[in-house]
């Protein structure tokens, strides 16, 4: 009898515990992908997939071959400056990517080595001079 109570008391344990790490687990939240700056406390791997989903983040106001990508390149040639720098346009949802990426991983870097301060003053200083070219 003393055996099987030892027995019963072991599997309640077991089951107790089950529960508790399945009511953990339920209460944990996944990394949010379409909101990347929702992710909070962030590890080094976490924070580079964040910057991923910024990067994903794409406007129907901005043409494909203006999209911001890892590369770093926002591929605007001097004749397509003034169009990607109209208001509500590829400069704004650039600036919105930038400032997404600067959220989740500030010392963000592209492949081209250059940071979001970079781009951010490219896309700045060419939006606001007389052309509107950058």
């Amino acid at each position: 009898m003393g055996r099987q109570l030892h027995s019963l008391s072991s599997v309640a344990t077991s089951l107790g515990l089950l529960l508790a790490i399945f009511l953990l687990f339920h209460c944990a939240q996944s990394e949010n992908k379409l909101y990347p700056t929702a992710n909070q406390n962030l590890s080094p791997i976490e924070a580079w997939r964040s910057a991923e989903y910024c990067l994903q983040n794409i406007s129907s106001s901005c043409p494909v071959n203006y999209t911001l990508t890892h590369s770093g390149w926002l591929n605007v040639t001097h004749t397509d400056g003034p169009t990607f720098c109209e208001d509500g346009g590829c400069a704004e949802h650039t600036r919105a990517v930038l400032l997404c990426l600067y959220h989740v991983k500030i010392d963000y870097y592209f492949a081209n080595f250059a940071t979001i301060k970079d781009l951010s003053d490219t896309i700045n200083n060419g939006c606001t001079s007389p052309q509107g070219t950058l």
